[in-house]
C-alpha cells in the first residue's frame, strides 16, 4: 500500500486508530472550513484567477490557507497516532474493549426502562413539592 496510515505496530489497534484518525480528520475539515469562513478581509477574498476544474471553486488566499491548515492538521494527526505512547494507549484501549462483557439487548432495554421510570417518578415528586411549597409560601408571605 502506498499510503499506510499505521506505521507503528500496524497490526495492533487497527480499528481504534483508524476510527480516531477519521474522526479527527473530520473535525479538522470542520475547523478548516470554519477558518475559511472566518476570513472576511478584502485581501483574503480576492480571486487569484485560478479555478478548480471539477468543483468550480475560485482559488483565493482564504481557500489556500484553509487547505494548508487542513493538510497540516491531518499530517499532525497521523504523526500523533503513530507516536509510540499514544499508539500504545489506543492499542491497549482496543484490547480492553474486546474483553468487556456487553449487556444483551433485553438487559439494555430493562435498564433503560428503569432509568426512564425513575426519572419520571422523581420529576413528579419534585414538581409536586414545588407546587405545594409555592402555594404554601404564597399564603405565608402575602
Amino acid at each position: 500500500m502506498a499510503f499506510d496510515l499505521l506505521t507503528y505496530k500496524p497490526d495492533q489497534g487497527r480499528y481504534a486508530r483508524q476510527g480516531a484518525f477519521w474522526t479527527l480528520a473530520a473535525l479538522s475539515y470542520y475547523g478548516a472550513t470554519t477558518c475559511h469562513s472566518f476570513f472576511d478581509w478584502a485581501w483574503s477574498r480576492q480571486s487569484l484567477g485560478i479555478t478548480v476544474p471539477v468543483l468550480e471553486i475560485d482559488v483565493t488566499p482564504a481557500v489556500l490557507i484553509a487547505v494548508a491548515l487542513f493538510f497540516a492538521l491531518v499530517i499532525g494527526i497521523r504523526k500523533g497516532l503513530n507516536h509510540p505512547k499514544f499508539a500504545d494507549l489506543i492499542i491497549d484501549t482496543e484490547a480492553e474493549m474486546k474483553r468487556v462483557t456487553w449487556p444483551s439487548w433485553p438487559e439494555t432495554l430493562n435498564g433503560s426502562l428503569v432509568v426512564i421510570v425513575t426519572v419520571v417518578a422523581l420529576l413528579v415528586v419534585l414538581a409536586g413539592a414545588d407546587l405545594i411549597l409555592s402555594r404554601f409560601f404564597e399564603h405565608v408571605v402575602f
